[in-house]
């Protein structure tokens, strides 16, 4: 005999499927970067999310079966919980190896199958907890068909689980409960697959032992069942929050330290050492058959900047320090690196050797300090001198360029000079 189906129940069934397949594509995609103990007790937590949410499905799926000939549904209550081990145990392999950092087809298809066992197992062994006399008959081609759809959902649930975590942030929402739409898809028909094998011999009764009705594990198992999930998911978004608050101190720590490592307080350029690593990273090639680029270096130094200090006091020098800076940025926009050499000194990475960018970039810092500027309500003149140094007709190692472009060509102090340059 065969029964009909409360398609308001078969409808909830499919909706706490969708949940359990957001939950797991969630932790799936979450525990992928945790290590250690967060790991293992996110792990522990989704398998038990997801797992009880299969369980879950699948009573609120037999709830909306009613059975032919007024016959009622009823499980034995300890078998019934039995039937809920196998789908934490499924669950915890599916989570355990979508998280792994590599694995390959064998793997995957190993654990499909494994899992698929696991729900195959959870769904007959709920069908087993409706004790019964007569027992219910099974079509045989039919299980097997069941069997095949829950290794192969199993095997795209694993699919999907691995790749969604690559999918570009915009579009990660949408995707996941596309994923989780059709993975309860997949679990339902796994689910109605095997109702559709199973038959009630005519005059078939409930064993008197079983305590669990099934006409009050439809409506309230599914409403639990989505709480308990949706509960998980908040839990674990509260401490992936939590986790991406402490991310992002620790990013801002490093880049703080990295700044301060780096760059110029005062002035936000680059310091010495970052100019130095940049050099010899310009020099490194990793082609030995081919030669570094050529580029220069040119080299400014305030030449009155410690008599200034001396007078004037500390802020009065930073002020004509940030005054240089921004004219010497503004003057300079083919530069790959500006960096702050020392107090009064700087330096730029400038990647061509064409000598002409140098005569304008002389005459430009000329023009714009010919004159004396307002520093801190203050007219100063402006005393500078100019230097550069070329790969590699200056020399060959970060040192030697250094040193070479450090001396002065150019001085602006010199009225009889010219920022005339000739490359030697």
């Amino acid at each position: 005999m065969e029964g009909t189906y409360n398609w308001i129940l078969v409808f909830a069934s499919y909706c706490v499927a969708v949940i359990a397949s957001y939950t797991a594509i969630y932790f799936g995609t979450r525990v992928f970067s945790l290590s250690g103990q967060s790991r293992r007790f996110w792990l522990a937590a989704g398998a038990l999310s997801l797992g009880s949410g299969i369980w879950s499905m699948h009573f609120v799926g037999m709830s909306a079966y009613t059975m032919p000939m007024h016959m009622h549904m009823s499980f034995n209550a300890t078998l019934t919980l039995l039937s809920w081990v196998p789908a934490v145990f499924a669950s915890a392999l599916a989570l355990y190896v979508i998280t792994l950092p590599k694995v390959s087809f064998k793997t995957i298809s190993a654990s499909a199958f494994i899992m698929g066992a696991g729900i195959f197992a959870m769904h007959y062994g709920g069908m087993y907890a409706m004790q019964m006399h007569p027992g219910i008959e099974y079509d045989t081609l039919l299980v097997i068909l069941s069997g095949v759809i829950a290794v192969v959902a199993s095997g795209a649930a694993l699919v999907i689980c691995r790749n969604v975590r690559d999918v570009p942030p915009q579009y990660a929402l949408a995707i996941k409960v596309a994923a989780a739409l059709v993975m309860g898809a997949a679990i339902c028909g796994m689910h109605y697959t095997g109702m559709a094998a199973a038959s009630y011999p005519m005059g078939a009764q409930s064993n008197p032992d079983n305590i669990l009705r099934g006409d009050w594990m439809g409506i309230p198992t599914a409403v639990a069942a989505s709480v308990l999930l949706l509960l998980a998911l908040y839990s674990a978004y509260t401490d992936f929050r939590a986790m991406e608050r402490a991310r992002q101190a620790e990013r801002a720590r490093n880049e703080s330290a990295r700044q301060a490592a780096f760059y110029d307080a005062h002035t936000g350029l680059a310091n010495r050492s970052l100019l130095e690593a940049r050099v010899l990273e310009k020099l490194t090639v990793t082609d030995t058959n081919k030669a570094p680029p050529a580029f220069m270096l040119a080299y400014f130094e305030l030449s009155d900047y410690r008599d200034i200090l001396q007078e004037q006091g500390d802020v009065y020098a930073q002020a004509l320090i940030n005054y240089f800076v921004a004219e010497l940025r503004e003057k300079s926009p083919t530069a790959e690196l500006i960096a702050r050499y020392s107090a009064n000194s700087f330096m730029l990475l400038i990647p061509s050797c064409d000598s002409s960018i140098l005569q304008k970039l002389v005459q430009k810092m000329t023009d714009a300090f010919k004159s004396p500027a307002a520093i801190s309500g203050k007219q100063t003149l402006c005393k500078w001198g100019f230097g550069f140094s070329e790969y590699p007709k200056s020399g060959t190692n970060s040192r030697n360029l250094i040193r070479a472009a450090q001396r002065i060509r150019f001085a602006s102090v010199d009225e009889s000079k010219q920022p005339e340059l000739q490359l030697v």
